[in-house]
């Protein structure tokens, strides 16, 4: 018997349960937003920067007569970023098959490149124009390999010259080269992504930060579960905020209560 409580605590780290109640708590508030969200509970989302200068990129589009172009990423479609990139695609295009902007794409994964060509249909469907629909005029597909991929997107943006280019989903240093592509001809870019956000920010005249990408997704397609999540996850990050300011706080009147409470 003894022996099995010793294994047990070399498995068990003592000290350490205010990460298990705050654990407990996560877990409950992100089962109550999903809850409440099932129920039809609705949360409004604020007006992303990002987002809204997507939209305007269209009008810009429109009035200089070139393309928009959206690129959603290197990734699969396991990628939550690649989903989100894949909502706004879907958002854009359609808005700009209803005035007359071509929208066009790339990605380096086939099932992305499958599910991107489904949008650009699904678009021009719904704007009442399905003729003008064609199998591999709006998509293209460069390759699996990040760079061999960032350099056929720079090879489109030179051919295209799109006066837009929006950055949604995952990315790596093939955002450089796009990037800087995009700024020779003078395009306006957004970018919203979550690893590469610094390489994002040097290049792009908006961005959505961090997970603002998920919010925008959330906003497009106004799924109540997806904007619960979101205000789940706003209410856990709402908690942890006031612990750190707690934190200060205290450490600053000379008091470690904070810290031997969070097992420090």
């Amino acid at each position: 018997m003894f022996t099995i409580f010793t294994n047990v605590g070399q498995i068990i780290q003592t000290g350490r349960a205010f990460q298990l109640v705050f654990l407990l708590i996560i877990g409950a508030l992100g089962y109550v937003s999903y809850y409440l969200g099932k129920k039809g509970k609705t949360w409004e989302i604020r007006p992303l920067e990002g987002l809204e200068a997507t939209y305007e990129g269209i009008g810009r589009a429109a009035e200089m007569g070139r393309p928009i172009m959206v690129l959603p990423g290197i990734s699969d479609l396991g990628n939550p970023q690649t989903l989100a990139g894949l909502t706004v695609l879907g958002e854009v295009a359609q808005q700009s098959a209803e005035i007359g902007v071509t929208a066009i794409t790339s990605a380096s994964n086939p099932g992305v490149i499958t599910a991107e060509e489904a949008i650009i249909r699904s678009s021009y469907t719904a704007a009442g124009k399905p003729e003008l629909y064609s199998p591999g005029k709006y998509v293209r597909w460069f390759g699996g390999d990040q760079f061999a991929y960032a350099v056929g997107a720079a090879g489109q943006i030179l051919g295209e010259k799109p006066a837009v280019i929006v950055y949604m989903g995952y990315f790596l240093f093939d955002v450089i080269v796009d990037g800087e592509t995009g700024n020779r001809i003078g395009a306006v870019q957004i970018g919203g992504t979550l690893g590469s956000m610094d390489m994002v920010a040097l290049f792009c005249d908006n961005i959505l930060i961090g997970e603002e990408l998920y919010a925008a997704s959330a906003s497009i397609t106004r799924d109540k579960i997806a904007v619960a999540t979101i205000a789940g996850q706003d209410w856990i990050k709402l908690i942890t905020l006031g612990i750190m300011i707690l934190g200060v706080i205290f450490s600053l009147a000379g008091s470690k209560v904070i810290w031997e409470i969070l097992g420090r």
